[in-house]
């Protein structure tokens, strides 16, 4: 297995290179309380070359005034006899009117490759609309000090909006993102649907697509409506062939009865 392929997804989890979201009236909807969605954990394996690498763990849980989301990623099977990387991220987003607003954000990474580590709050201007953001923390070993016009997210904390928002009656989804020390807009496009077998049941799924507009790179996201819009499969496409792959293994909302894929691994 070649490492430097194995460190495009395996070390850096859900939605790595993915376009983070802004936030719009996201307490429209409901769950039958106050909370847009519910608690939940979830497991992916990630995928390469067809052999499960690593499996990213993801966990919702309510705070007094919003949500802590984490996230921590191992390596798997043969990928973990030769290397020992980790990565280990947590989110908090806050609940502000009528609207969420990620505050602080850690991003830790263990191994080999170095100076991946991220660390930054956000302080939050809301006297003015949209509101304004004053971003400083540590960024792969910089001193960064940026400023948000409306929302902004990174890639833990944008599956939030993403399962708010996306539904099958809006099409263009531009967001928002801190990626690598600066802030830059992407844009998801809500290309088609279909049935995806999950757990015993077939779901109707949304796919959303990204498309890297300097490189010939795509990022595919099959998300279920069903499930409070719980990403099913990720598919990272390079030259119009898949490079790497995330599949939903687990998920358990509002610790209901765990959902599991069936699916085994070799």
């Amino acid at each position: 297995m070649k490492n430097k392929k194995l460190k495009a997804w395996a070390l850096n989890g859900l939605f790595i290179c993915a376009a983070l979201l802004s936030s719009k009236d996201l307490f429209a909807q409901k769950t039958g309380s106050d909370r847009a969605l519910p608690e939940f954990e979830a497991q992916y394996a990630i995928e390469l070359f067809g052999l499960k690498a690593a499996e990213a763990h993801y966990n919702l849980s309510y705070t007094d005034t919003g949500y802590k989301f984490t996230q921590s990623t191992r390596l798997y099977g043969i990928a973990s006899v030769f290397r020992n990387d980790t990565v280990d991220a947590v989110s908090y987003i806050d609940r502000i009117g009528d609207q969420l607003l990620l505050q602080k954000h850690q991003y830790i990474q263990t191994g080999e490759e170095k100076n991946k580590n991220r660390e930054f709050s956000i302080e939050w201007d809301r006297s003015v609309k949209p509101v304004k953001g004053t971003i400083s923390g540590i960024v792969r070993g910089e001193q960064i000090d940026l400023q948000s016009e409306g929302p902004v997210w990174e890639a833990l904390s944008f599956q939030i909006p993403l399962m708010i928002e996306v539904n099958e009656n809006v099409k263009d989804y531009p967001y928002h993102a801190i990626l690598k020390g600066e802030i830059n807009t992407y844009h998801f496009v809500l290309t088609s649907s279909r049935e995806i077998a999950f757990a015993t049941k077939k779901y109707q799924a949304l796919q959303m697509v990204r498309k890297d507009p300097n490189r010939n790179r795509q990022l595919h996201i099959w998300l279920l409506p069903e499930l409070h819009n719980i990403p099913v499969i990720i598919e990272n496409y390079r030259d119009g062939k898949i490079h790497s792959r995330m599949q939903l293994e687990t998920v358990k909302l509002n610790n209901e009865k765990n959902l599991n894929s069936g699916y085994r691994y070799r």
